[in-house]
């Protein structure tokens, strides 16, 4: 690694002051980056001719499925594929994706390769707050432990949803078997389900790993598994800087720029209109964009899902998408990425799902043309009809989650 000092610029509470080595640097003007920024999104689905066609081929593409809300992995197959029925597909429950939390210790749905990555780069700290919070709740860790040790015997037939689990394990306290749920759940023991079959609506369900996911590396080697998770983010998301990746992994500096000092990876300098801080791609990948069909430097109208992946990548750069907007015209004041509508790779507007009348409604930001307006608008009845394909009435109304709720509030 190289000990040049990089624009020491402050992200937050971030100071990147180190580069990674490279193999060498180029310079966007503003039409390059948007040329670049459109065909990044063109690999990953976002582009009416290179739609792709599967839950597990997406994900891969986008490097997960962001699930913090209930509605996102649903919209964010919608948005990369033709028609509902791949997004359907989210409701058969198969070995090919893995619910877990794990970067910014956020809900991903993930192909089995990049889950293992995944987890294993992030697990310390997740545990680390599981561990935290049974301590908070005062549950002795000999109790965890017990819990523990009764849940693979429990689930050895199946799946069972976590009320019935808390049930059997009487009279341990709920608060305990919680606690222990959520240690076995994030050290990679237990596997979470939604089997609600819908997307506004959770049934919360967990089995053994080893029987759900049989081909789950859980004993990656941790250096390994972070330079494969960070690999796999600047190849779908390059070029981003040091402070975009440290924010999207929530891993430390030291460990982002590790992973970065590595052979196999040929990094290329990028200086964007995005940020002045130096940001980087793999050398191959630009090579690919610089012989790319010129189509893919465009990609149309897009209605992208809570929480999109593509927006949440990046913090230090997002003017590649917001172009000058106040981030609140994206974000809410927690810091989510509301359900944006893109066109070209920008935002010009948002949407939401009524639940009232089951309809998406679209709102542009001022200075639209009436062409955009009606194509918007066209885009949210397609939306609307594609939502309601996935839209199950509750049968317990009592019971009845609130659609926008985080998921796994566990």
């Amino acid at each position: 690694m190289t000990s040049t000092p990089a624009c020491a610029r402050c992200y937050g509470a971030q100071v990147i002051r180190w580069r990674p080595r490279t193999v060498g640097g180029v310079t966007l003007t503003d039409l390059q980056a948007r040329r670049l920024w459109n065909w990044t999104l063109a690999r990953q689905g976002l582009h009416p001719d290179r739609r792709l066609s599967s839950a597990a081929q997406i994900s891969h593409a986008a490097l997960g499925l962001h699930a913090a809300r209930l509605p996102s992995p649903f919209a964010t197959v919608l948005a990369r594929s033709d028609g509902p029925e791949v997004a359907l597909s989210l409701f058969n429950q198969s070995e090919d994706l893995v619910t877990l939390r794990c970067m910014r210790r956020t809900l991903h749905l993930l192909p089995v390769d990049l889950a293992a990555a995944a987890h294993r780069a992030t697990v310390h700290y997740r545990l680390r707050d599981a561990t935290r919070r049974a301590h908070n709740a005062s549950v002795p860790d000999h109790v965890l432990t017990q819990i523990r040790t009764q849940l693979p015997d429990l689930l050895a037939e199946g799946p069972l949803p976590h009320r019935q689990i808390e049930h059997a394990l009487a009279p341990a306290s709920p608060a305990a078997v919680r606690a222990a749920v959520k240690i076995a759940w994030e050290s990679g023991t237990l596997a979470y389900l939604n089997a609600s079959g819908s997307w506004n609506a959770e049934r919360r369900m967990f089995g053994l790993t080893r029987r759900l996911h049989p081909d789950l590396n859980l004993d990656y080697d941790p250096q390994s598994a972070t330079r494969a998770l960070l690999r796999a983010y600047f190849d779908r998301y390059g070029p981003a800087t040091l402070a975009d990746v440290t924010w999207w992994s929530a891993l430390s500096q030291t460990a982002v720029l590790d992973a970065l000092d590595n052979p196999e990876i040929a990094l290329l300098e990028v200086a964007t209109p995005w940020s002045p801080s130096a940001a980087y791609m793999p050398a191959e990948r630009y090579d690919q964009f610089t012989a790319a069909d010129p189509d893919t430097y465009a990609t149309g109208l897009h209605l992208l899902a809570h929480e999109d992946v593509a927006l949440k990548a990046y913090a230090e750069t997002r003017d590649r998408y917001l172009t000058g907007l106040a981030p609140r015209q994206a974000f809410n004041q927690i810091g989510e990425a509301l359900p944006a509508v893109l066109i070209d790779g920008q935002v010009c507007g948002t949407w939401t799902w009524n639940p009232a009348s089951r309809t998406v409604v679209a709102t542009l930001l001022p200075g639209q043309s009436a062409t955009t307006t009606r194509q918007v608008h066209a885009a949210a009845e397609r939306q609307t009809e594609a939502l309601r394909t996935g839209w199950r009435h509750p049968t317990l109304p009592a019971a009845r989650p609130d659609p926008r709720q985080l998921a796994l509030a566990l």
